[in-house]
């Protein structure tokens, strides 16, 4: 009888340059799916395959593959480490079961990732810990654990800590008391066990791990109070119970980039991380479905990603009940009717191997689908029910276009329309003052990325302005306004009044219209036009933090028309968003900027000019770390001037706090 094999959907987290990708990649080749090693720096990693990533060195977009390991089949999605492409990892994390978070051991947790944990926190996935780069100068393994604790607050289980005075090629096992050795002769694939040069040591940080194993799991405390030696099956099951948990949170370490303790971290993902009939999200999901009485062997689908290849449409599936095959017919609920899936696939970066069904828990790739976008809910048979949707970052930067012809317009307009079903965090529009076509992003790089894709997709030849900072408004008082229509238009008089009140929401909140009065198409007219207004504004800027009530929908002289009733909803509306004291808002960045310690001044003092508000700074061996909040406006060319200052030996990430008023 064959062997039933168990999976695990995990992702694989971090700060850009953490080395993410070259991990994955070392995942890739000791479970022989693939057979030589690629690099980041030289452009050929298996996961990063588009030319745009190839070129930059970075992750632009979530690839998923397979890979069979210690009878455990891994479905590992790679995702960016940049926070211009944060929706990539939301939706990746928000189909995984697990996440294995990367840290530099020079650099530490950096500001993406405590961004990136907070993101896995919020979909409650366990996590592994790789402490990469152990070979660099300057790396500190214990820093990395201890600002783990101080952070997150989780207890770090080191598994595998760095060899005392041996700088590569070999990690203790502590647990299981043993030096592990990579062999470079064959690029890490062959592990030797020896001997620990300094067994005081390793027996120390070996009681160290249990202790803290202790303080989580009462069957291992109990032994530890009776002074009795745990199992290695005790230690492994213990461990395996306060992952899955979030309490306790092993960690490894190694080096990716000259293959040095990657199969210990594999082995933990089989180990440690949950199944998918273990996980969170799949009791969340199974509560939805008990809630909404729909039967637990159906089909259920959640379409996390979609992305173009030319016309085909392809949309990424995780199943979360039920099977699909393929052929099948399933029932958007979002859409209100039915669709067909053609073909099933599972993934390996950009090849696809085609497959005739998938059951619960396994994440593909189906073709078909016209209409689906991300976020939609799939079922065999009808169902109102939406599984929870994925939070999207609103844009802080446009940029215009401007293209030879009207053909050429229409040309861009129907790929940046694609391109804005494949990242929610895109949008485009044509300014109805300037006749402009008009795209925003998260941020410069993400603008360059699209701009640069366009380009080559689109054999378009287009100019395009310098990015611009995308305003709001909101309301700092609460005022009413009441708007009359009564007009001839043809041989119909279109009346009605409308009276609105607005109020201010907490900053972030949101705008939202809401009313008491019946249910009717007057009604609805009202509060249509009510949100229309609220995204003019009173300056032209989309209104947000903004409560809108629509009090009363009436006749005016003798005339209630939903015409006259939309009119007049906009007349009362712009007469209360100007009385309520309206004000411009703008976006605030969180700045985390590293540097030298030489150079703390010359970065504190450009913030300055930047008009930021330095929230701390902090000083370690490996240099300084500055937090700050600036507006976006000023910070178009800081990196140019940042390199200046520091002759290139700083760096710096931007993260979206919030809209505030300008200073």
């Amino acid at each position: 009888m064959k062997k039933r094999v168990s999976f695990r959907n995990i992702g694989i987290i971090a700060h850009i340059d953490a080395g993410k990708t070259t991990l994955t990649e070392r995942l890739l080749f000791y479970a022989r799916k693939i057979h030589r090693l690629g690099e980041v720096h030289d452009g050929n990693a298996t996961m990063d395959y588009l030319e745009e990533e190839q070129k930059r060195g970075i992750t632009i977009t979530s690839a998923c593959t397979t890979i069979e390991w210690r009878d455990c089949r891994i479905n590992i999605i790679d995702t960016p480490g940049h926070v211009d492409f944060n929706v990539e990892v939301e939706r990746a994390l928000r189909v995984c079961d697990g996440a294995v978070m990367v840290f530099c051991a020079v650099n530490g947790i950096e500001s993406q990732s405590e961004t990136v944990w907070r993101q896995a926190e919020k979909y409650h996935l366990p996590k592994l810990v790789f402490v990469n780069k152990i070979d660099r100068p300057g790396a500190d393994y214990q820093a990395v654990t201890a600002d783990m604790a101080a952070r997150f607050g989780v207890t770090p289980l080191p598994l595998t800590v760095p060899v005392p005075g041996v700088e590569e090629g070999a990690v203790l096992d502590v647990l299981r008391g043993r030096m592990l050795v990579f062999d470079p002769g064959d690029q890490g694939e062959t592990v030797r066990e020896e001997d620990a040069p300094d067994r005081d040591y390793l027996a120390a940080r070996r009681m160290a791990c249990i202790e803290a194993l202790a303080e989580l799991d009462d069957a291992i405390m109990e032994k530890y109070l009776a002074e009795e030696e745990p199992g290695m099956d005790e230690l492994l099951s213990a461990v395996r119970r306060v992952t899955l948990s979030g309490r306790g949170v092993p960690v490894y370490c190694g080096s990716a980039l000259r293959n040095t303790g990657v199969q210990p971290l594999m082995d933990g993902v089989a180990r440690f991380l949950p199944a998918p009939d273990e996980s969170f999200s799949h009791a969340a999901v199974q509560e939805r479905l008990r809630d909404a009485e729909v039967a637990g062997d159906r089909f259920v689908g959640f379409v996390f990603k979609v992305l173009f290849e030319g016309a085909h449409k392809k949309n990424f599936l995780r199943v979360y009940g039920g099977r699909i095959g393929e052929n099948s017919a399933v029932y958007n609920s979002r859409l209100g009717g039915f669709e067909k899936i053609h073909k099933l696939y599972t993934v390996h970066a950009n090849r696809h191997e085609p497959v005739a069904e998938a059951g619960a828990g396994e994440i593909v790739l189906a073709t078909g689908l016209r209409d689906c976008r991300t976020g939609d809910t799939l079922f065999s048979g009808k169902s109102a029910l939406q599984l929870e949707n994925i939070d999207v970052l609103q844009p802080v930067l446009n940029v215009a276009l401007v293209p030879g012809s009207a053909s050429d317009t229409e040309k861009l307009q129907m790929l940046l329309e694609r391109y804005a079903v494949e990242d929610p965090t895109l949008r485009s529009f044509t300014d109805q003052e300037t006749d402009q076509l008009i795209v925003s992003g998260l941020g410069e790089l993400h603008l360059e990325v699209v701009l640069e894709r366009l380009r080559r997709e689109s054999g378009v030849p287009f100019r395009h302005g310098n990015p611009q900072v995308i305003f709001m408004e909101t309301v700092r008082e609460a005022a009413s306004g009441e708007g009359v229509c009564s007009r001839m238009i043809g041989d119909q008089r279109h009346g009605g009044l409308v009276r609105v009140s607005v109020h201010p929401a907490r900053r972030g909140e949101g705008s939202a219209v809401t009313t008491e009065l019946p249910e009717g198409a007057q009604t609805a007219v009202a509060v249509r036009a009510a949100e229309d207004a609220l995204q003019a504004g009173v300056g032209g800027c989309v209104m947000t933090d903004t409560r809108v009530r629509v009090e009363s929908v009436e006749p005016f002289e003798g005339g209630l028309t939903e015409l006259g009733v939309r009119m007049a909803a906009l007349d009362a509306m712009q007469r209360a968003l100007s009385a309520a004291s309206p004000v411009r808002l703008e976006p605030i960045m969180s700045v985390e900027l590293r540097t030298p310690a030489e150079y703390v001044g010359e970065c504190v003092n450009l913030l300055g000019i930047k008009n930021a508000r330095i929230l701390d700074v902090r000083s370690s061996e490996g240099g300084s770390e500055i937090m700050a909040l600036a507006p976006m406006r000023q910070l178009f060319g800081f990196a140019t001037e940042l390199r200046s200052r520091t002759k290139g030996k700083a760096f710096y990430s931007l993260t979206f706090s919030r809209y505030d008023t300008e200073n």
